[in-house]
């Protein structure tokens, strides 16, 4: 639930009667599995992790960039 879904673990917590800490250590053996699991040459899930995190903020960062552009189009567009 915490991984696969999003939720929260205080939310996990509460729906499963389950202590936060135990929650955490069940997200990190699993995490230590799936590395320890990997097949030869491919990409571990911390790496595969931190590709996530980089190209979200290269998305948000288009996305701005988009915004920024459409505003100057429209900007110089009125001017004619």
């Amino acid at each position: 639930m915490l991984i696969i879904e999003g939720l929260g673990a205080k939310e996990v917590s509460a729906q499963l009667g389950v202590a936060r800490n135990l929650l955490y250590r069940w997200k990190q053996q699993d995490k230590d599995e799936l590395e320890a699991s990997k097949p030869e040459g491919a990409q571990s899930p911390k790496e595969m992790a931190a590709e996530i995190v980089d190209l979200r903020k290269q998305l948000a960062k288009s996305h701005r960039m988009n915004e920024i552009l459409k505003k100057t189009v429209g900007y110089f567009s009125k001017e004619e």
